[in-house]
Order: structure tokens, then C-alpha cells, then sequence
């Protein structure tokens, strides 16, 4: 498949999807953990302990994670915006060698879902504090002239911690930037109508993945280019990955996550090293 992704390069078609996964291994929260530490605020603020106990229970089911957050949401706004504003622009949480790696894959744009600035402290690490062209789900107009000019950018798909009020948490909220925003809906088709996506740090149980996807097979049937996703082997059935690649044309590449995930570094340098050699040879 790295030769796949190659020819995708060598196109100027190939685009990184970046998940939680990728910021769990700087520190940052999961979802689950971000939501039980919204219930410890609830805890601490002496909501019944009956609530607390289902609360729980439903952190650690991913399917219930967008509900969940709808109901934290409801109970605690202010707090809500001081800990993502606290946890995710936590000055002291730096890119892994991962996130380093990933960013001088040759990529048009980055998509995160993350709210956090990893991928950006990374690219200004890497090149020379060259800061990319940043963007969110409110851009849709600028996002559409980058992609015209093949201009590279980050689109935090679900905001930034710089302005929590904005982000994206709930099943509401995604539906929404999906369902009713016209000018967003016609950049995710733009860039998933004309590019190979590698999805790197998400998980196949993750429900915001899932509700694009479907999204996605919704709106081209199965007929998009074909896209990828690193997914660790313990984490997916043989019947998950027949189901991926006919649904939503989605190579999954399994891989060993032992060693702190290292084979996703390894993965995304192979791809590296692959590209550059062929530009040696020419």
C-alpha cells in the first residue's frame, strides 16, 4: 500500500486525516478520559451520585460518547470551555517524533479533529518556524481558494481550544457543520472526491469518524478515491476490514502497536523514504 500512497503523492492527491490517537501519545485526553473528566467536575459540584455512576458507564461505551457530551455540555458550559481552553493549549504538551515524521510526509493539508496544536508546533518544528495556514469548519470559502491554489493548510475539522465555544463535541454539533452548513459540505466533498486520504491516531469505534463516513459513502456511494487508515491489529476483525473497504473505500493497514506504536512512525518514514528515492532516481 505505501506504493499506493506514492502514486497519490506523485499526483499531489494525497491528504492526513489526524486522530486522537496521535495526541494521546503527547499526553492529551481521549475521548473517554476528556469525558470522565467532565464528570469529575459534576462530581465536585455534588450532582447524585446515581447520575455520576451512569455517566460513567456511558464513557466507556464510544457509541454513547456524543450524547454524553451533549448532557456534560448542558449541565457545565462555563467549565466545559475552561478545561478544553486548560488541557488542550497546555503549553508544556510538545509533537512526538511521530508527529514529526508525519508532517514532512508530502501532503496538500492536514486534517485534525484534535483541538489541541500539535500538528502545527510540529510543522513549525520541522520547517524552518514556517507557521501553515490554519483553518476550521467556519472557513469554508478560504479553505475552497487554498485547495484551488493548492495551498497547504491544517483544517481543524473540529475547532480550536483558543475558542472553546466553537468547537465541535456533541452529535448535534457535527451534524450540523455536516448536514446544514452548504459551503463546508461542498469542501469535504472537494476533498474527498479528489483525494487519497491517509487516517492516522482514529479508531474504527470512533463515533465523529463514523458519522463523516457515512457521510461520505452517502454522498459518493462508494465511489470516492480510495483512502487509508493505520489501524492497530487488536483493534479490528477481518470482517471490519472487508466492511471498510466495500463501504467507504478504505484500505485498512494493520499494524503492531507494541513498542508505544513506534510501527506508525515506521510506517509514515517508509513512506518518506519510498518517495524520496524515487525523486533521487529521476
Amino acid at each position: 500500500m505505501v506504493e499506493d500512497i506514492k502514486k497519490a503523492i506523485d499526483k499531489n492527491s494525497f491528504g492526513l486525516y489526524v486522530g486522537a490517537g496521535m495526541s494521546m501519545g503527547a499526553g492529551l485526553p481521549s475521548w473517554g478520559q476528556l469525558l470522565n473528566e467532565l464528570i469529575d467536575i459534576l462530581e465536585r459540584k455534588g450532582i447524585a451520585s446515581t447520575r455520576i455512576a451512569e455517566m460513567r458507564v456511558l464513557a466507556g461505551i464510544p457509541s454513547k460518547f456524543l450524547m454524553l457530551a451533549e448532557e456534560l455540555r448542558d449541565l457545565i458550559q462555563s467549565d466545559l470551555d475552561r478545561l478544553i481552553r486548560d488541557r488542550f493549549e497546555d503549553k508544556t504538551k510538545v509533537p512526538t517524533e511521530t508527529h514529526d515524521v508525519l508532517v514532512k510526509l508530502k501532503s496538500k493539508f492536514i486534517i485534525t479533529t484534535n483541538y489541541d496544536t500539535l500538528v502545527e508546533k510540529a510543522l513549525v518544528k520541522n520547517f524552518n518556524n514556517y507557521f501553515p495556514t490554519v483553518y476550521t469548519y467556519k472557513d469554508a470559502s478560504s479553505i475552497n481558494y487554498s485547495l484551488w491554489n493548492n495551498d497547504h493548510f491544517v483544517l481543524k475539522a473540529h475547532g480550536d481550544a483558543k475558542t472553546p465555544k466553537e468547537i465541535v463535541l456533541t452529535e448535534k454539533d457535527y451534524r450540523n457543520i455536516i448536514y446544514n452548513q452548504s459551503g463546508y459540505q461542498s469542501i469535504l466533498h472537494a476533498i474527498f472526491s479528489t483525494n487519497s486520504i491517509l487516517f492516522v491516531g482514529v479508531s474504527l469505534n470512533d463515533p465523529e469518524l463514523l458519522l463523516l463516513l457515512g457521510y461520505i459513502h452517502n454522498i459518493f456511494h462508494g465511489g470516492s478515491p480510495t483512502h487509508y487508515a493505520l489501524v492497530s491489529k487488536d483493534m479490528v476483525t477481518e470482517t471490519e476490514v472487508e466492511r471498510w473497504r466495500k463501504d467507504f473505500n478504505i484500505e485498512i493497514i494493520k499494524y503492531d502497536p507494541t513498542g508505544n506504536h513506534i510501527a506508525v512512525k515506521n510506517f509514515l518514514q517508509e513512506i518518506i523514504d519510498v518517495t524520496e528515492e524515487a525523486n533521487f532516481d529521476v
